[in-house]
């Protein structure tokens, strides 16, 4: 039985951008732990998407140091944001939208720092000549966000491989959907 908090955040964010209605009960039973372990891990379920929001931000954040190197190619820069693209998924996916999360000011106030960050990240993309110039910045980390939303759904649902998913990400970010 897996009782780290961790991994039950994990399984916990899974669950809830499937169903966002899931009661405690189905959270403990997909992640595979007792209501009563989940309880004692997390008391309430607002508890838990408030932790489940922390670790998105984290992870968001973390990505981002990662990425936000002045000195790194931005061919690289961007291959990394792809790559990790999940955080941000499910940024968009549970930290916008859930109440109990979005009644957050500290949540709000970083998640808005983690889109900024992102815009700043396609402005030097635009700089660099990799990302078009005639789009603006926020509108194409808006569209970077949607689709690493998308592709992380249709992972979920099986529609879509892992390892495809990146590609995915990047082949629309950069090409868009036109045929060549």
């Amino acid at each position: 039985m897996r009782t780290d908090a961790a991994e039950v955040l994990d399984s916990a964010i899974s669950v809830l951008a499937k169903d966002r209605a899931a009661s405690m009960q189905v959270i403990a039973a997909r992640a595979g732990i007792s209501r009563a372990t989940l309880v004692r891990l997390f008391p309430t379920r607002k508890l838990l998407v408030q932790a489940m929001a922390e670790k998105i931000l984290d992870d968001c954040d973390r990505v981002l140091s990662q990425a936000e190197a002045d000195s790194t190619p931005m061919e690289r820069v961007l291959g990394a944001l792809v790559a990790e693209y999940t955080p941000f998924a499910q940024l968009w996916n549970l930290v916008y939208v859930d109440p109990d999360v979005s009644g957050v000011p500290e949540a709000s106030t970083r998640a808005k720092a983690i889109f900024i960050q992102t815009v700043k990240l396609m402005e030097r993309g635009q700089e660099t000549g990799l990302l078009r110039g005639d789009m603006p910045a926020t509108w194409l980390a808006s569209t970077f966000c949607g689709l690493a939303e998308t592709a992380w759904e249709l992972t979920l649902e099986g529609h879509m491989g892992a390892r495809q998913a990146p590609n995915f990400i990047n082949e629309i970010l950069l090409h868009g959907a036109t045929a060549r």
